[in-house]
């Protein structure tokens, strides 16, 4: 077993290698890129590609950046397997030398992209775990110290409690089950959100993801890496982001009682099933995502805007990322969080297909054609206030994200307290025409592009969106 996963590394290692000659990782103009087959050389130009990825604003950054960034860690990786193999320490289920492989690996696909080598890295992380669970499995049944269940063990469901579910004033239309005909029709005609029914009956998702054993198994024991939110909201002061192990995102942010929380994690707006692609198996693409939508209407802020590329997000962020020109793709995100995370009134590039897993959500919606009403940020206005900045960032230039898709209304405030006058805080803005709905798990709501939508979780909550 051991000999043959470690004939398994050095192939991986040789293909890591090696570079083609259009390769962009030679833009990095580095003198001699054998050097990655060196450890300690390999880490010095890890930490130089980290330095390169943190320039802002991140479309300046090089594709060859990200590719060096990958492949460094692709081989750290590697090298810390095969030296902790030869030592013997390969069976012990709390082993810090498995994290700081996973690290390194998810580090590449969510700071680069796992650009040009996405493929190697999830076959990698596959076969570790096969091997990990392999090895510790007679030891594991020997060993009774520090392998009892955790706290993630004993509590096997994710908390279901509802919290504050309003009563709807202007509720939206449902469809069951609609045919792509009238789908498209109603796309073209209606040009409004409509809750569509019955559509993720199918899903494996509705009940496995209910489940903490579940995640424990996607997420190799939770060790697996996620961008998270800190804050209830990205406008908010204070509101942040950080990396964090999934075990570490559950236990704190979602499995702990509310008064020892120190603050609200929410998985937002992130791409798991490209960064962990078994996920997939649990759900699957609406077919409604695979036919032409049509563009922003006339009379509406995105109506004027150039067309968006690969990048464009509704969250903002301070992760890299790749620009892309070519935005034909169906973007999917998950939105994992406890109750009272949200997802202040904003509108989006693309069309939007959400789809509740777990959990309800309040959704409130006001027509792209009352945009002058909703005082939207400007793009002048500056990023969210970050707890921690990087002092590795590059922040000349441009220090800040548009946030012109953004409203300054907290919707929030309104639902908190409903009796005050709003209208001397927001002028006009209980006049101002809205529909709404409470999406429960198993619904899914169209939101056509452009639309203002304020997100609120009523509870513990798992939702994944499909943009187009």
């Amino acid at each position: 077993m051991i000999a043959s996963f470690g004939a398994y590394l050095e192939t991986v290692l040789q293909r890591v290698l090696h570079h083609a000659s259009e390769d962009p990782i030679f833009q990095c103009e580095i003198e001699d890129l054998s050097k990655l087959a060196n450890h300690a050389e390999a880490e010095e130009l890890l930490e130089l590609a980290n330095q390169k990825l943190h320039v802002f604003p991140f479309k300046e950054v090089k594709a060859c950046w990200f590719r060096l960034y990958t492949d460094a860690s692709i081989v750290k990786a590697i090298r810390l397997i095969q030296s902790n193999i030869e030592l013997g320490h390969h069976c012990l289920p709390s082993a810090k030398w498995i994290d700081e492989v996973v690290t390194a690996l998810d580090m590449a696909l969510i700071m680069a992209g796992g650009l040009g080598r996405d493929d190697v890295i999830h076959e990698l992380m596959s076969r570790l775990q096969d091997h990990v669970a392999a090895l510790k499995g007679p030891r594991a049944k020997r060993r009774k110290t520090n392998d009892g269940p955790g706290p993630l063990e004993l509590q096997s469901q994710l908390p279901d409690e509802g919290v504050s579910v309003p009563r709807l004033a202007r509720p939206l239309r449902a469809l069951r089950e609609p045919s792509v005909e009238s789908f498209q029709r109603w796309m073209n005609e209606a040009r409004e959100p409509v809750v569509l029914e019955g559509i993720l009956h199918h899903w494996p998702a509705l009940e496995d993801w209910k489940k903490s054993s579940y995640w424990l198994e996607q997420t190799f024991a939770g060790r697996r890496l996620v961008p998270i939110e800190t804050g209830r909201s990205y406008v908010d002061e204070g509101w942040g982001q950080k990396i964090v192990q999934f075990r570490v995102f559950l236990e704190d942010y979602i499995l702990a009682p509310d008064e020892t929380r120190s603050e609200v994690g929410y998985l937002a707006q992130h791409d798991l099933f490209r960064q962990i692609p078994s996920l997939y198996a649990a759900i699957s693409t609406p077919d409604y995502c695979y036919f032409d939508a049509p563009p922003p209407e006339q009379g509406t802020p995105l109506f004027s805007k150039k067309p968006t590329t690969a990048c464009s997000i509704s969250h903002p962020t301070f992760l890299p990322g790749i620009e892309q020109e070519d935005d034909t793709e169906i973007h999917t995100n998950i939105w994992f969080g406890p109750a009272w995370t949200i997802s202040p009134l904003h509108h989006d590039p693309y069309h939007n297909i959400l789809c509740q897993v777990v959990g309800k959500k309040y959704i409130r919606l006001y027509s792209p054609h009352v945009s002058a009403h909703l005082q939207a940020m400007s793009k002048a206005d500056p990023a969210p206030h970050v707890n921690e900045p990087n002092p590795d960032r590059d922040l000349e230039g441009e220090a800040t994200i548009d946030m012109s898709n953004t409203s300054t209304i907290d919707v929030a405030a309104m639902e908190i307290s409903p009796d005050e006058d709003w209208d001397e805080v927001y002028p006009g803005i209980s006049k101002v025409p809205y529909l709404d709905c409470v999406l429960s798990a198993g619904q899914a709501l169209y939101i056509p592009i452009g639309w203002w939508h304020y997100v609120r979780s009523c509870s513990t909550g798992i939702s994944v969106s499909y943009w187009w």
